[in-house]
């Protein structure tokens, strides 16, 4: 037996100095899984909080048989979490998606002549703007895959689904995407 799964033990029996320690091991996990999703410092630090209160109230009804970790357990809670402060978010003032023209410069860029850059700047504009029109989940499912280079697997456990829901989701976004940004490839 792990010292993580000793401590869930000793938490589930109600001893704080365990749940301590558990908060100690995942802290920086949960709060870098929670920045990946929310891309801001104030939201990531709620969605912190709020898993870690979830998972303190929670704690008794862990089981080590339906739950692989502890540390997947409060992943789980994380993720939905931080979706949930991305719905409340959006429901509160227009959704600061990140942006795809304040992402590191490409070295490549250096070659290109200025208006090949505001072009280039113009499409990102319009690509961050179609990507605002898609659901938190599917904007984060796409950028986990066409940006960070997730794997649909990793995905699906992150989200805690299964692979063919997560290409769902990346199939709508990419519906949603073509259609609206076909105009800007063809025209003349």
């Amino acid at each position: 037996m792990t010292d993580e799964n000793v401590a869930v033990l000793l938490a589930r029996d109600g001893h704080p100095q365990a749940f301590r320690a558990l908060y100690d091991l995942h802290f920086e996990a949960v709060y870098r899984t929670a920045f990946r999703y929310t891309r801001c410092r104030e939201d990531a630090e709620d969605v912190l909080q709020e898993t870690f209160i979830k998972a303190f109230h929670n704690i008794a009804k862990f089981d080590f048989e339906r739950n692989a970790s502890f540390a997947a357990w409060i992943g789980r809670i994380c993720v939905n979490s931080a979706l949930s402060q991305l719905r409340k978010r959006r429901m509160r003032r227009p959704l600061e998606a990140w942006s795809l023209t304040s992402s590191p410069q490409d070295p490549s860029s250096a070659s290109r002549t200025p208006e090949e850059e505001v072009l280039l700047r113009q499409m990102a504009g319009c690509i961050d703007e179609t990507l605002r029109l898609l659901s938190p989940r599917q904007q984060l499912a796409f950028r986990m895959k066409y940006i960070e280079d997730w794997k649909v697997e990793e995905i699906a456990r992150e989200f805690s689904c299964s692979p063919n829901s997560v290409k769902k989701h990346l199939g709508r976004a990419l519906a949603v995407l073509r259609r609206r940004l076909r105009p800007l490839w063809s025209k003349p």
